[in-house]
């Protein structure tokens, strides 16, 4: 039976206010003016592909999540698998559609998203590696989409460059994390995500070696006097303590309960890292 509240929660409504937020602060990077209507033409756009990818995700889930997660929307019998297709249809073309009012090199990022993500559940995500790539990817170009809004002063979307890059570690970790999690779902419908096709090992290896480069990789702006010390201060208390608990998470207790507590940790922690890059870039 489908309800109100099943279309709401099965879009993940924290994943979509983040990536709304993210090319917000994108937009704000370039000193984009809040009033100009691109700018909420891409944060529109950008929380449907997301909302889409959500909808998706959990269609071609379903058998999986059944045994992993059987409260989710579809495994509980909330909504049909008709509805969610329809949906996802719906979100994902409004998306492409919101981007066109942005310009052509955001509509051409907002079509990539959508196809991406699309193959990315139809046929990659239970492939090690390149399933947690992709998807990091897209989560990435949030910034370079916000960066690209028509209505900033200087279109100079390489200040989008650096919020991609922390994003993209940021989620290549958590989804490896993700793998950690849902092993005995995955193991049953024969997908070969990382722990599985290499061995826990090796993907205890790629989280904990995606959480240190990031830990290099976000101390780059205050090296170079890119942002105020606010963000350094934000890194230093806020960041860097949830990826040393990852890390340790990933090696201590790599059981589905401790793992899914460590992914939604991370996925918390992306808001305290965008706040960092937001304040710091405050003049």
């Amino acid at each position: 039976m489908n309800s109100l509240s099943a279309f709401l929660l099965i879009i993940r409504p924290f994943n979509v206010f983040l990536a709304g937020l993210s090319i917000a602060v994108a937009a704000l990077l370039v000193e984009a003016n809040l009033e100009c209507a691109s700018v909420w033409f891409a944060v529109a756009s950008g929380m449907s592909i997301t909302a889409g990818a959500n909808v998706i995700n959990d269609m071609c889930d379903l058998e999986i999540d059944r045994i992993n997660k059987p409260r989710r929307i579809l495994p509980a019998g909330r909504m049909s698998l008709r509805a969610a297709h329809w949906y996802t249809i719906i979100l994902l073309a409004c998306g492409v559609i919101f981007s066109i009012f942005v310009g052509v090199l955001a509509a051409t990022i907002a079509a990539s998203s959508t196809f991406l993500v699309t193959i990315y559940s139809l046929r990659l995500k239970r492939l090690p590696l390149i399933g947690n790539a992709i998807v990091s990817l897209v989560t990435a170009f949030a910034f370079i989409f916000g960066a690209l809004t028509a209505c900033a002063e200087t279109l100079q979307w390489q200040a989008g460059l650096f919020p991609a890059l922390f994003a993209f570690l940021m989620h290549f970790g958590r989804e490896v994390v993700k793998d950690l999690e849902d092993q005995i779902g995955d193991r049953a419908a024969k997908a070969r995500t990382l722990p599985l096709a290499y061995g826990q090992r090796t993907a205890q290896i790629a989280a904990t070696l995606a959480f240190i480069a990031l830990m290099i990789v976000v101390l780059i702006p205050a090296v170079r006097g890119l942002y105020r010390q606010p963000y350094l201060w934000i890194i230093l208390l806020g960041v860097y303590p949830v990826l040393l608990f990852a890390a340790w998470q990933v090696w201590r207790h790599p059981e589905v309960k401790q793992m899914r507590l460590t992914s939604n940790v991370l996925k918390a922690d992306m808001l305290v890292g965008v706040w960092a890059i937001w304040l710091g870039s405050q003049q």
